[in-house]
């Protein structure tokens, strides 16, 4: 009888695994697409002249109308040309295929790169985190960072990366179900963080394709700058004009600055109003609006939801607020990131996608998949009890909406913000480590 080596056992056992999740989310996604239906509708209209690029006709219609810069549709034109159940089963065959290859890049000692100015303390929260992370997608491989303890037994974080991995999985499934672009996005945008500073051409080239589908990774050019990546923000802006003229291949040029015109008129009223228009909005702006001024949810189209305001205050006054507060939090994220600038930026990543799900206008549930970077970095927090707590009641906030017995429970939960207390509570784990590094020296 022939006997199979463990490690090609478990990497045979992981290949399955990922095989048959795959085909699963494919055989669902291919019978039910949700955003991708959108997408997959708007193109073939726009390409053969059924629809118009944007506005209420547009896509499926008001409101699951097309809403992406003119270059989607051609990079969507593959897919726009298969049937509908296809296409939609190979969208999330790569996401799933994408997600493992992160989850590898991510967990590899060369990632993100090392630099002689990073502080100890801060080098061995991020080894010890990518241990652990290591020791979940190496496909049974010894872990990059498996160093042994004094008493010789290696340590291990896999324990404190199962409470970061319930956070983190019930916005990935809610993204791959639903079909949006939001995976590629954040995809484009962690390996652009990850090459900044070995292959910035490169990573502008993977920001700047970021940007040009969905402008929320415009958020990271700043930060770049006062990380003094120079050439990875230079590149990306002069990528990102690239890009946007690319359409005019097959719209002409002053189709395509119509169209560029149209997308930005639709975005920044959809974004920027004073009034909700689609599911309860779970970033700052969102529960601001909720709680200090009246919804008219028969505006929108499910107009179940109950009303949770504690005030009735203008709601241009609470806009103002709102860009006033996340102003003032980025500013203090720019200055907190200009002084450690010369850290790997593993923790300041993760602040960074944080604050992208509560500053943005806009933050859907299944968006916040954006927090993939950060769960990985709080395993690290794990280690020490206060800390714990946070990521405990984090976890608890994110699992309690999937286990609600109706819908009218799980509306009520979302109008709370509990997706937004949970991403609140994330960051203030992630900020109190950075900004402690004698936690790291302590609990590791």
């Amino acid at each position: 009888m022939v006997r199979v080596p463990r490690l090609v056992l478990k990497k045979a056992l992981i290949v399955a695994g990922i095989l048959t999740v795959s085909l699963g989310f494919a055989y669902h996604v291919a019978a039910h697409p949700m955003d991708f239906r959108v997408y997959h509708y708007g193109a073939r209209g726009v390409f053969d002249g059924t629809r118009p690029v944007y506005g209420p006709a547009s896509g499926l219609g008001w409101p699951m109308h097309y809403r992406y810069p003119p270059v989607f549709l051609l990079l969507f034109a593959p897919f726009a040309a298969l049937p509908l159940g296809l296409a939609a089963a190979l969208w999330v065959v790569l996401k799933v295929a994408t997600l493992v290859l992160l989850l590898r890049l991510m967990s590899s000692p060369n990632s993100p790169p090392k630099l002689g100015g990073v502080a100890a303390p801060l080098r061995k929260c991020r080894e010890a985190t990518f241990e652990g992370a290591a020791g979940v997608v190496s496909w049974g491989t010894t872990p990059p960072f498996a160093k042994k303890r004094a008493n010789g037994t290696p340590p291990n974080l896999g324990g404190e990366l199962v409470i970061p991995f319930l956070f983190i999985a019930p916005y990935i499934l809610e993204e791959f179900r639903y079909g949006n672009a939001q995976f590629f996005v954040l995809a484009l945008t962690i390996w652009a963080l990850l090459t900044a500073r070995e292959r910035p051409v490169l990573a502008a080239g993977s920001l700047a394709l970021a940007i040009s589908i969905k402008v929320w990774p415009l958020f990271f050019v700043p930060y770049l700058a006062v990380r003094r990546d120079w050439k990875v923000v230079s590149y990306t802006l002069g990528f990102v004009a690239v890009l946007a003229l690319l359409p005019s291949l097959y719209f002409g040029l002053s189709g395509n600055f119509n169209l560029l015109g149209q997308w930005f008129t639709q975005e920044s009223h959809t974004q920027l109003s004073e009034n909700e228009i689609w599911f309860p909005n779970q970033s700052l702006r969102g529960v601001l609006m909720r709680y200090l001024t009246t919804i008219d949810y028969s505006q929108v189209p499910d107009s179940n939801y109950p009303q949770m305001n504690v005030a009735k205050i203008d709601p241009a006054s609470v806009r103002l607020l709102w860009t006033i507060l996340a102003g003032a939090i980025y500013a203090v994220f720019l200055f907190l990131a200009q002084r450690r600038r010369e850290s790997d930026g593993w923790l300041d990543h993760g602040l960074a996608f944080c604050l992208v799900a509560l500053l943005e206008p806009f933050t859907q549930k299944y968006a916040l998949a954006v927090l993939l970077w950060p769960a990985l970095a709080a395993a690290v927090c794990m280690k020490n009890p206060r800390l714990r707590i946070l990521m405990y009641a984090a976890t608890t906030l994110v699992l309690i909406q999937p286990l609600a017995p109706s819908a009218s429970i799980q509306r009520l939960l979302q109008v709370l913000g509990l997706d937004f207390a949970a991403a609140l509570l994330l960051t203030a784990a992630l900020t109190i480590y950075t900004l402690s590094p004698l936690y790291c020296e302590r609990d590791l």
